[in-house]
């Protein structure tokens, strides 16, 4: 039986940032100190670029276990690692440049290849390995929320919401906004994660954020909503601007 998510709402995007960024500190100290590793799966997007620019820099940076630490990423667009838009970028400019992760312990998304279904086989292979050293679970997957409901590059009413049970990465294609091809792990991957987190800011997804949390099961709108972890737990981090619709008892 799937857990009642933890909710928290913060005052702002900088109070989430921080939170965000000292329960993933918490998360991997625990889990470096009981299986000698730490796996993340990452995200961009603006609140996520504030998280990891406090985990690249002190206090905090000291407080990670790096050289334990592997990642890879939720999703990413399709584009070239020194694009603007990447998410591998974002990671490299915001994070890595700054904490001594071993280069070996970094699985970006294949994104040089010509047919983005065999960067996805690639990166499945590349997961795969991950899950079999966390004995099938992903530490830790790192999420947002658009404002049409989506989540990693899962849209709604997109084939790519309904996978075989043992994919894990998908090639997305014609994807609702730019670039339109983007690899993303599949739900199946992200729900065998022991801990998912969901960054929400922003009044823009108050309505979204209420219909995903409070609203009625409708998993083709809102794909966020398939996101329940069968082993683990999932946490909201959200503002109080994205969180005004809620109800008042969470």
């Amino acid at each position: 039986m799937h857990n009642k998510p933890e909710v928290i709402i913060l005052p702002d995007a900088a109070a989430v940032a921080q939170a965000a960024a000292e329960r993933i500190i918490q998360l991997a100290q625990a889990r470096v100190a009981a299986t000698g590793s730490v796996s993340l799966a990452l995200s961009g997007g603006s609140t996520p670029q504030a998280l990891y620019e406090r985990l690249g820099q002190e206090p905090l940076r000291s407080q990670m276990p790096w050289q334990h630490v592997y990642l890879i990423w939720a999703d990413e667009r399709y584009l070239p690692p020194d694009d603007p838009a990447s998410n591998y970028r974002l990671v490299r400019e915001t994070l890595l440049a700054h904490a001594p992760i071993p280069p070996e312990q970094i699985y970006p998304v294949p994104t040089a290849y010509a047919d983005p279904l065999e960067a996805a086989a690639l990166y499945q292979r590349q997961v795969q390995s991950l899950l079999e050293v966390g004995q099938g679970q992903l530490d830790l997957v790192l999420l947002g929320m658009g404002g049409d409901g989506h989540t990693a590059s899962l849209f709604p009413h997109y084939p790519e919401l309904h996978t075989p049970d043992d994919q894990l990465v998908v090639a997305v294609a014609n994807a609702p906004k730019p670039p339109p091809q983007r690899i993303s792990l599949t739900t199946t991957a992200i729900n065998r994660a022991a801990h998912v987190l969901f960054l929400v800011t922003g009044a823009e997804k108050a309505t979204m954020l209420q219909a995903v949390l409070e609203g009625p099961a409708e998993p083709e709108q809102l794909p966020a909503q398939l996101v329940r972890p069968m082993h683990g737990t999932l946490t909201w981090i959200i503002d109080t601007a994205a969180g005004q619709a809620l109800n008042a008892s969470v």
